[in-house]
């Protein structure tokens, strides 16, 4: 008998009816069950392995502190400069990330593969997004308003946005290497909605951060305050 037949019935059904239920602990009635800890025990074994297995090194503590900081700068260009490796950028592009999705700091001496994911701990992938040049000033007047973002390839001064080696005046789009929880409209960065188009790369940034904390074996220190 089908569930959705049995509510009818009992919902169209003139008759009263009352249970009686007794509450009962789960605690008193549930045993452990050994063969399901061996069984995963090697697994957790195994995942406690990979997950202290030195990616990098790191020579200073590494934080999130607005308006910037060595943390943020990192992450900004270890996008930036991983997406633009092998790319030829014919038009203006900058890295723009968000402070809020930065779950954790680095400290000082080795780096391992878990301080990675407590930096980023989600799922986030990198998205590429084309925009008219109006839209810089918007991405410009929100990060005065927040107080700081992660950006690399770019500086802001006075509250005017300056993309790295590009004449702006000759420029009518550019592009953001961003994450696609901020084109999403995360973090209420509603200027993606002005998007000229949009390359979803699929590629999760925290596996673009190992990446290039492998790569450069000793973590990059830049303590350059990006936005003034």
């Amino acid at each position: 008998m089908g569930q959705g037949f049995l509510l009818s019935l009992l919902f169209s059904c003139t008759t009263s009816i009352h249970i009686k239920s007794e509450q009962i602990k789960l605690e008193d009635h549930l045993v452990s069950d050994s063969s399901i800890q061996s069984f995963i025990a090697p697994y957790t074994e195994e995942m406690d392995q990979q997950m202290n297995l030195k990616i990098a090194e790191s020579k200073n503590d590494f934080i999130a502190s607005r308006p910037g900081s060595n943390l943020m700068n990192w992450i900004a260009d270890a996008v930036f400069v991983n997406q633009t490796k092998t790319v030829r950028l014919i038009e203006p592009t900058f890295c723009l990330l968000n402070t809020g999705g930065i779950r954790s700091s680095i400290g000082k001496g080795d780096v391992k593969l878990k301080d990675l994911f407590k930096v980023m701990p989600f799922d986030n992938t990198v998205v590429w997004v084309k925009l008219p040049f109006r839209s810089l000033d918007k991405i410009a007047s929100y990060l005065v308003d927040s107080g700081g973002e992660p950006i690399s390839n770019a500086t802001m001064r006075n509250g005017k946005l300056i993309l790295k080696g590009t004449d702006q005046r000759k420029a009518n789009t550019f592009w953001v290497i961003t994450s696609d929880y901020l084109f999403n409209g995360g973090d209420h960065m509603d200027f993606f909605q002005e998007s000229i188009e949009v390359i979803k790369t699929q590629k999760r940034i925290r596996d673009v951060l190992i990446e290039e904390a492998k790569y450069q074996k000793v973590l990059i220190n830049d303590t350059i305050i990006r936005i003034k």
